[in-house]
């Protein structure tokens, strides 16, 4: 045994068990010596942890485009065909005629040797409803295939998720009507159509002269020939054959008596043939057969192109892309012009992704396209539904290498 403090006295086991208990708490420090962790530096890193989650969660004003999925219009959903097709042929009185529907789903990816044509799709983070996150906005910084936008260049400020979705339910809905009758007239199918007027377009010579609600029964050009409106393609067609500033009569129905109205049409848009009315029309078809579309939770009216060959496909006989994977986007109006779209850098990518081989874009989005192609994925330029089907037919045939492309 030692002394203590020169005394005789012993140290006894219980005061050597304190001594031990002394030395194994470091943190509590002798008298006057500071602690090997600082609370004050415990409490900082908590705090600025804190602060970093909440930013990375916090909404910020931007919007985020970047590559979703893409389907094929001549798979199944549900073990029912994407584009289901019933009636009578009225060339022959019979049951239409179609081919059958791959029974593979729409989602699937492109396999080697399987023709599909893929609609394709933008995926966006940051709209109404659905703000996007600081965490989010960093990975699309990264991302090179995704493109960021201020919130406020995409959506007014009162914009609602549902006043969106209304909107691109109603543009579906459209591009569905419209690619349906490209489909049936391209096939030699009369589409018997009620055009209505709807109103003058700002700035054109119709304002003050048309009236909502006036039904347009025929369109005469300043040769004297009159047109009658028995179709949804015909006032576009006629109007892409006379010039600007031409003087045209429009034979209408207003409050259930025919009269005669007239005014000079507008110039077309940049690069369009012909000219305009100047008036916004709405087109009640009557079609021949039924047609539906099994899809759910996709939008807007960029699908027009690729519903109208999907259509033409099963009306037709054989694969019209001879085994390979197609993907295309564009829309499609009833006289079977193929428009631009947004997004189509993103949508390039996700056909590449999902398989595609071959890519069918507008030709008023070529210069969207350059330096944006992926690499494997042949892109060619189109400019009505008349070119797409040609393209395909190329492409079946391994001529897909001397079609117009966007370079």
């Amino acid at each position: 045994m030692r002394s203590r403090l020169g005394h005789n006295e012993p140290v006894t086991d219980m005061e050597m068990t304190h001594a031990a208990d002394d030395v194994m708490r470091p943190t509590d420090g002798a008298a006057g010596e500071p602690p090997l962790i600082s609370w004050r530096l415990v409490t900082a890193i908590v705090a600025t942890l804190a602060m970093v989650a909440v930013l990375f969660w916090i909404p910020v004003p931007f919007v985020v485009n970047s590559p979703g999925p893409t389907f094929n219009v001549l798979g199944s959903f549900n073990g029912e065909p994407m584009i289901q097709i019933s009636g009578t042929d009225p060339t022959t009185g019979q049951d239409v005629q179609l081919d059958e529907p791959q029974s593979a789903s729409y989602k699937d990816k492109a396999k080697p040797g399987q023709g599909q044509l893929r609609m394709v799709t933008v995926s966006e983070s940051g709209g109404p409803g659905k703000r996007l996150s600081f965490a989010e906005l960093i990975g699309a910084y990264f991302d090179p295939h995704s493109r960021i936008f201020d919130y406020d260049a995409v959506y007014p400020s009162d914009a609602t998720r549902e006043k969106v979705s209304e909107a691109q339910q109603a543009m579906m809905r459209n591009s569905q009507t419209t690619s349906q009758v490209a489909a049936l007239e391209y096939l030699g199918w009369e589409v018997p159509a009620t055009v209505t007027i709807e109103g003058a377009t700002d700035g054109s010579h119709a304002e003050g002269v048309v009236a909502q609600g006036d039904r347009l029964l025929a369109i005469t050009t300043p040769d004297g020939t009159r047109h009658d409106v028995t179709s949804a393609a015909m006032p576009f067609t006629l109007m892409r054959t006379v010039p600007a500033g031409s003087h045209m009569t429009l034979t209408i129905e207003r409050d259930g008596e025919q009269q005669d109205i007239s005014f000079d049409s507008v110039a077309a848009s940049q690069g369009e043939p012909g000219s305009k009315l100047g008036i916004y029309l709405s087109v009640a078809p009557t079609l021949p057969v039924d047609i539906a579309f099994n899809l759910e939770g996709i939008g807007g009216p960029s699908a027009g192109m690729m519903f109208s060959l999907g259509i033409i496909d099963r009306m037709t006989p054989g694969d019209m892309t001879g085994g390979n994977a197609v993907a295309g986007t564009g829309t499609m109006s009833y006289d079977g012009r193929v428009g631009a779209i947004g997004g189509i850098a993103q949508k390039m990518w996700g056909a590449h992704d999902d398989g595609a081989q071959w890519f069918l874009a507008p030709a008023d989005n070529c210069s969207d396209v350059v330096g944006h192609v992926p690499d494997g994925l042949h892109v060619v330029s189109v400019s009505t539904l008349d070119e797409a089907v040609t393209a395909l037919s190329s492409i079946a045939s391994g001529s897909g290498d001397t079609l117009p492309t966007c370079q």
